[in-house]
């Protein structure tokens, strides 16, 4: 769910949520949504659903060949940082029509449980993980 919100100059702010990522996936190109599909398959190192499950996957974009990743993190400083960095890298560059893969780690808006659908929260509820 995105929520909108006004800043000090009256214009209207939307926040990240799931259905956003997903409304930006939705919008993808066929290639950029097989993209999207493998990053769908990157577990998150310490819970026990995907970066596009998590959230932390904010948009694909390929324009001839190159592939920015835009995404974000739960937290500054995570420990897993370069490994997550090098599997969303090291997945895609292996498939056909990718020759370069930029990721772009951004922290407006910053990652909130919030973003996180209803499916995912009941998933991680299930495996024991509070929210």
């Amino acid at each position: 769910m995105s929520s909108a919100s006004s800043d000090p100059d009256g214009a209207a702010t939307t926040s990240l949520s799931g259905e956003f990522v997903a409304e930006r996936r939705a919008d993808a190109s066929a290639f950029e949504q097989q993209l999207w599909d493998v990053l769908d398959e990157i577990p998150d190192p310490h819970i026990p659903v995907s970066l596009v499950e998590m959230a932390m996957i904010y948009d694909v974009d390929e324009a001839d060949g190159h592939v920015t990743v835009e995404m974000s993190f739960p937290c500054m400083g995570c420990p897993a940082y370069d490994m997550i960095h090098n599997d969303v890298e090291s997945c895609l560059t292996v498939l056909d029509g990718v020759d370069e893969v930029d990721v772009e780690v951004v922290w407006d808006p910053v990652w909130s449980k919030d973003m996180l659908t209803p499916e995912v929260r009941s998933k991680m509820n299930e495996s024991g993980i509070s929210l």
